[in-house]
């Protein structure tokens, strides 16, 4: 082999090794910096070396890979050519750039239209599939035109170092890393998943690994023959395969290690996320290594999180062996605790209007009403002093697109029968509170401020008013607008339109603000220039727009037969639990929310007994006189609003189903105990929400017959209760 071979295809393998081992350093660093909780030195050290082995064995697969394609390369060239010294023409590697640009411009906009056009994956992927060869065949053409007219005019004006070829690469370069940044730095969604490092990464990597190439085969062939150089490359090679191995092996032995590579890694988590399907020997979803917790890889009703069945012999749930039975220690009958229908209730209005409004984002504990230190709702806190106040609220999800279509349909999220997406479409088999009003004369109607309820989701079913009117404005734009002042103007315009008793209504109105990004406002207080202090500040302009409808409602009559139920659809994290925004987890920051009912014939009253805003529509159901169909799980809140107080709940659930960004979760809040266990981490904590409602205690170790009993608990409710439909496109 020519020396200038071995010189570049040891330049491809070390410089590929090198910038990977860096990569995979990197995140170790990251994993070493963050807080997690449960891993001792020891664990940080193993955990280092794990996240770093797959980037070293991949660089080495890489280096070797283009290493030999490097030598193939440089063996088909003309000898004449090498001898020579001549480069190949300059015009090669940005021809190449651009067809590469136009071949993913090309499949970005078809993958687009296919999905726009269809929720149907097989077919996409089958389009997609037909497509790639063409349009890659069309890019290599585009290339062979291209390379000849660049180099045409390098050989006409190109007389230094700056060629024409040269300009067009690097101004196609620029251009397509100001998009890329651009793009992600528009995408919310994107950002809070992703996070700000990966994106940085991946577009460093490869540019550092083409100037560690350049370096190194600078060196010269002398140097990189060094049997010392070659001894080191081999053995870390060798050693990132052989702790890739044990990675994949062992790395559900060990939950705190496991826990920390997926949720506190930069690359490392996407990275397992798309290597855990090809470890998924039944296609349950669960991969049997690499930490895809699968106990039994053989059996596809055996799966983290499947539903468990008592005294069956198999640990169905991976988690603590088999459930007990009914008639074991620490097990629960199923069911409600008390008959709901038994219960007294408050006068009511008959068949009342119903406005229920949701805001997005609110945490319970920022507002004023729920000891908040800061006066952010004093509007609501006038409304809320009239009624019925839930001091422990909790959303079924983390997130809006787990929350709202159990809030609308009384279900848990699991339990709608959805599409398999991260933002699921919601299909037209569910009935939602809307459907069911409507059957019984109710005029229906919707002011949504957020994408997801585009009617393409499927939540708008059941209203005869969708008003998109801020959606179709603002779009994705949404997350960097205030819209609170248009939506109450929407909101008295389409109230304007009807007079509180022409006929039963039912007004869902949606606001927004309180979403990251946090906008600052002219308000009389200021609260300070942090992401926390605008999160405030939002939720006081939000404040000020409610004001304007509530007085509008009582000036026009509305209050007389109009029963309001406002509630936050999840929280927000400020880094109390080491994250922020929300979707992360299932702790109080992230789930507990503000939830009051207000209307004729209730009491003022605070109730400190957990509720759910699962308990919605069970709630509006027994307002307007529907018999309450007992598949529903929630419970009427109407008896917390009765004289004689006799109302209790059963013990309130959460959950976060798993998808391409989010673990496995499930919580039970069994007052004053919440328990959460994290099915794919294997992991659990115990909190007594009376002394400490900001969970900064855990008491699973030091209350381990509380712990059994809710562990008890939560897994009988899996086995029994909860019925988890399969998603379907």
């Amino acid at each position: 082999m020519p020396p200038v071979q071995t010189s570049l295809s040891r330049a491809a393998f070390f410089g590929l090794l090198l910038t990977s081992t860096l990569v995979g350093a990197v995140d170790a660093i990251a994993l070493g910096r963050a807080p997690a909780e449960g891993l001792d030195t020891a664990g940080r050290v193993l955990a280092a070396l794990y996240v770093s082995a797959p980037f070293v064995a991949l660089g080495a697969t890489l280096g070797a890979t283009a290493a030999f394609l490097t030598a193939l390369w440089t063996r088909a060239r003309p000898r004449a050519e090498l001898d020579a010294e001549a480069a190949p023409p300059t015009s090669d590697s940005p021809a190449g750039l651009v067809a590469l640009v136009w071949f993913a411009g090309i499949s970005f906009v078809a993958a687009f239209l296919v999905a726009t056009r269809t929720h149907h994956r097989g077919l996409g992927a089958t389009a997609l599939s037909l497509f790639a060869p063409v349009a890659g065949l069309a890019a290599f053409y585009l290339w062979s035109i291209l390379r000849g007219a660049l180099g045409r005019l390098d050989t006409r004006f190109g007389g230094g170092r700056i060629t024409p070829s040269r300009a067009l690469g690097a101004g196609v370069f620029a251009f397509v890393l100001s998009l890329a940044m651009a793009t992600f730095l528009k995408n919310e969604a994107l950002q809070e998943s992703v996070g700000t490092w990966p994106p940085v990464v991946l577009v460093s990597w490869p540019i550092a690994a083409a100037l560690a190439i350049f370096g190194l085969h600078r060196l010269g062939r002398r140097r990189l023959s060094h049997p010392t150089l070659a001894r080191v490359g081999a053995v870390t090679a060798c050693l990132g395969f052989v702790g890739t191995g044990d990675l994949v092996r062992f790395m559900d032995a060990r939950p705190p290690v496991k826990a920390a590579l997926l949720e506190e890694t930069l690359l490392f988590k996407p990275l397992v996320q798309q290597i855990q399907p090809f470890f998924d020997a039944d296609r349950d979803g669960y991969a049997g290594l690499l930490g895809g917790g699968d106990c039994d890889d053989d059996n596809p009703d055996v799966y983290p999180g499947a539903p468990e069945v008592p005294l069956n012999g198999l640990d169905d749930d991976c988690f603590g062996g088999d459930a007990p039975g009914l008639d074991e220690p620490g097990a629960h009958a199923p069911g409600g605790p008390t008959d709901d229908a038994a219960l007294p209730r408050p006068p009511v209005v008959h068949r009342p209007n119903i406005l229920l409004i949701t805001v997005d984002t609110l945490r319970a504990d920022r507002l004023s009403a729920w000891g908040y230190r800061r006066p952010t709702t004093p509007n609501l806190d006038a409304l809320i002093a009239k009624g019925l106040r839930f001091q422990w609220a909790f959303s079924q999800g983390a997130q809006t697109k787990v929350s709202m279509p159990s809030v609308f349909t009384g279900r848990y999220f699991s339990e709608v029968d959805r599409s398999p997406d991260s933002w699921a479409t919601i299909w037209p088999e569910n009935l939602t509170l809307a459907e069911r009003l409507r059957e019984v004369g109710y005029h229906t109607a919707g002011l949504p401020a957020h994408r997801f309820f585009l009617p393409s989701y499927g939540l708008s079913q059941g209203f005869v008013d969708w008003d998109l009117t801020l959606v179709n404005k603002y779009g994705p734009r949404m997350v960097n607008v205030s819209t609170s002042g248009q939506t109450t103007d929407l909101a008295l315009e389409w109230l304007g339109k009807h007079k509180p008793d022409e006929g039963p209504l039912y007004f869902w109105i949606h606001y927004f603000d309180p979403h990251h990004f946090y906008q600052s406002h002219d308000l009389p207080t200021d609260f300070g220039d942090q992401d926390t202090d605008r999160y405030d500040e939002e939720i006081r302009f939000v404040d000020e727009h409610l004001g304007r409808l509530l007085q509008a409602l009582e000036e026009q009559g509305w209050m007389k037969n109009t029963y309001f139920m406002l509630h936050g659809d999840h929280g927000e994290g400020f880094g109390e639990h080491d994250y922020r925004y929300h979707g992360q987890h299932l702790f109080n920051d992230q789930v507990h929310v503000p939830l009051t009912l207000v209307g004729p014939g209730l009491p003022p009253r605070v109730v400190e007994r957990p509720v759910a805003l699962i308990d919605i529509v069970p709630t509006v159901l027994d307002l307007t006189g529907i018999e309450i169909p007992p598949e529903l799980p929630g419970h009427s809140l109407l008896p917390f609003g009765s004289p004689r107080t006799g109302a209790t709940r059963e013990p309130v659930f959460i959950e976060m189903v798993r998808d391409s960004n989010h673990s496995d979760r499930r919580a039970i809040i069994d007052w004053p105990w919440k328990y959460q266990w994290g099915i794919t981490f294997d992991e659990y904590t115990l909190f007594n929400l009376e002394t400490d409602p900001e969970e900064r205690t855990d008491l699973a170790t030091t209350e381990p017959e509380v712990r059994a009993r809710m562990n008890a608990r939560l897994r009988q409710w899996m086995a029994r209760e909860v019925r988890p439909v399969t998603p379907r496109q």
